[in-house]
């Protein structure tokens, strides 16, 4: 397919326009003059999508194909909308219009008679767990200052572990299986002692997508949390070890085998209250489940987006009832307006959003302390790492 995107010199710019009175031109015009119309238009514009009036979001694509959709937060992932097609010559304009919030920041993608393309013109592109996505940043949307890398400040290092057991089937269903972590320590750890550790599910992603390291290096160089390690944990059987039948053993693998090996090689406080645990969705999920089930080793939580189960309830419950929730406990979650939806054989018709909302509430009506946050965004990792230097100055800040 041939994309064309008004790159022709024009002496006549037509921003003053909108977008919707061109679209209204081009109806009026006969198919053969269109050409000169809409590329007229499209060449005083910088790029896809065009945002108009703070929360108007036209999705735009000028070429040669049968149909356009586009799918992703705004379809919560699982609606593709197929967009409205206006022949102009050898080409075709597609467009469809959305309303969005001045703050949003969401991720798409097009399907192009089929075919899942990040948008050509569009020059904002990030990186996800299924792919690079395109990205709408809305005007209103201000980007974490610590994303950004710098190259003036002192930069942690990352240590490989690779433990070397490898249990065979059928063993493995009774014994956690070992795997490769990694390790972050902090600018300076030989002249260091006593510090405080968060340990970080789907860590290698994490590294990769949320860039965790480069946030930690810049709140620390900006004194906004005192220097701490980081431990990166990847899944072995993500849904089983996270959400599903493993999870009380991958919970004792954590206790019993991860924790102690941290704290017998690295210079850590070992003290629950400098302890945390954080992960996203089902990762999420896993780290309320382990904080609340050992509050003796961990007092800090943060669950993004995070999947929730009836075993959480019922432990969360059950923790309460026992009274080993702490008052010191300090439990970040956060979720996206335009999380998404879906069909589970185990769950029904399943909305973060909503599933989220309802575990705040229960954990309000017992007067557990919380922090709870709704964004203008979906379930991307672009959307969580806005938020991680949030969540790490929650636990770990200076100015406590």
């Amino acid at each position: 397919m041939n994309y064309f995107f008004g790159f022709i010199l024009s002496t006549t710019l037509l921003t003053a326009q909108s977008f919707q009175s061109v679209v209204q031109r081009l109806e009026q015009t006969p198919v053969e003059n269109r050409q000169a119309v809409i590329e007229q238009y499209l060449n005083s514009k910088s790029g896809s999508p065009i945002i108009e009036q703070d929360s108007v979001v036209h999705f735009v694509l000028y070429g040669n194909a049968d149909t356009v959709y586009v799918n992703g937060n705004l379809q919560h992932w699982n609606d593709p909308v197929l967009l409205h097609k206006i022949p102009c010559g050898h080409y075709s304009l597609f467009y469809r219009t959305f309303i969005a919030p001045p703050d949003a920041r969401l991720d798409y993608k097009l399907i192009v008679d089929g075919k899942d393309i990040t948008d050509p013109h569009n020059p904002y592109i990030t990186p996800s767990g299924f792919g690079p996505h395109s990205e709408v940043r809305m005007p209103k949307f201000i980007s974490s200052p610590y994303l950004v890398p710098r190259n003036n400040i002192a930069h942690g290092e990352i240590d490989s572990l690779a433990p070397l057991l490898k249990i065979p089937p059928p063993l493995n269903q009774y014994i956690p299986v070992t795997r490769p972590i990694k390790i972050y320590r902090p600018a300076g750890y030989d002249t260091l002692q006593r510090l405080p550790v968060v340990y970080i599910h789907d860590g290698f992603d994490a590294i990769n997508f949320a860039f965790v390291p480069r946030i930690i290096d810049n709140l620390i160089a900006d004194g906004k949390i005192r220097p701490i390690i980081a431990v990166f944990i990847p899944p072995v059987d993500r849904n089983d070890e996270y959400i599903g039948r493993k999870r009380e053993l991958f919970v004792k693998y954590l206790t019993n085998d991860i924790v102690p090996l941290i704290d017998r090689l690295y210079k850590t406080e070992q003290s629950s209250l400098q302890r945390a645990m954080m992960g996203i969705s089902n990762g999420g999920h896993i780290s309320l489940y382990t904080v609340l089930k050992h509050p003796e080793m961990f007092q800090n939580v943060g669950g993004q987006s995070s999947t929730m189960t009836p075993w959480l309830k019922e432990l969360t419950e059950e923790q309460y009832r026992a009274n080993r929730i702490s008052p010191q406990l300090k439990l970040y979650m956060d979720c996206g307006r335009y999380d998404i939806k879906f069909q589970s054989p185990f769950f029904g018709n399943y909305e973060f959003l909503q599933m989220n909302r309802e575990y705040s509430d229960l954990l309000s009506s017992h007067r557990i302390p919380h922090y709870y946050k709704e964004v203008n965004d979906g379930h991307e990792w672009a959307n969580w790492r806005e938020r991680m230097p949030e969540m790490l100055i929650y636990f770990f800040g200076t100015q406590q």
